[in-house]
């Protein structure tokens, strides 16, 4: 089931937010759903360019702030009870100085938040030193400390990923598409897929 909000104007342009289910197939049940932000009276295809020219114009942490402020804001918490909701975020903005404050107003504006968030590191190349600051494994255990869960996005993709597993003790990985294209075909695709979901099975789950 997947929830469309069109409540977000800016710059004359209207968004909405898309709740992707997530599926736990050994049960085949939901167990959250993945919030993605779409441009709605625009042909705007890739929404990424949103987020390139806001980063340009320097209001990437105001624009990626909004939307996950937005994203949280309507989602339904009390109907879907348990239900985690996953939101991208960029590492800069973990590292902005007005984070700290932001988390505090999201989780006093909206207490339905706490242990129900999970921050999905997004991987912009115009960002890869940025995962080297020592300051943002201390951020992202701060987020920890808020009540909120961690994923890494796109696993596999490089050796550096499974260094940032170890590094920041994710509660989610999420595997990079790669591994899914013609995985039942590709015994080698299948063998690091089992690989993945042993290191998953001993501390983190793993969509």
């Amino acid at each position: 089931m997947n929830f469309y909000i069109k409540k977000w104007e800016t710059e004359g342009k209207t968004f909405e937010h898309v709740y992707q289910s997530l599926w736990n197939l050994e049960n085949w049940s939901i167990f959250g759903y993945e919030a993605l932000i779409r441009v709605v009276n625009s042909n705007i295809q890739n929404v990424e360019h949103l987020f390139q020219k806001a980063r340009e114009d320097g209001y990437l942490y105001e624009f990626d702030t909004a939307s996950i402020k937005n994203a949280v804001s309507h989602f339904p918490f009390s109907e879907l009870n348990k239900k985690l909701l996953f939101l991208n975020i960029y590492p800069s903005t973990i590292l902005h100085d007005r984070f700290t404050c932001f988390l505090d107003d999201l989780f006093n504006q909206i207490p339905a938040v706490s242990g129900r968030i999970v921050f999905e590191l997004n991987e912009a190349k115009e960002e890869e030193e940025i995962w080297g600051n020592a300051e943002l494994k201390e951020r992202i255990q701060m987020i920890k400390n808020y009540g909120f869960h961690i994923a890494i996005d796109d696993v596999g993709r490089g050796a550096s990923t499974l260094q940032k597993i170890i590094e920041f003790q994710p509660s989610y990985i999420k595997l990079d598409r790669y591994f899914a294209k013609d995985l039942a075909a590709n015994k080698e695709k299948q063998q690091i897929v089992a690989l993945l979901a042993v290191i998953a099975a001993i501390k983190w789950s793993l969509y």
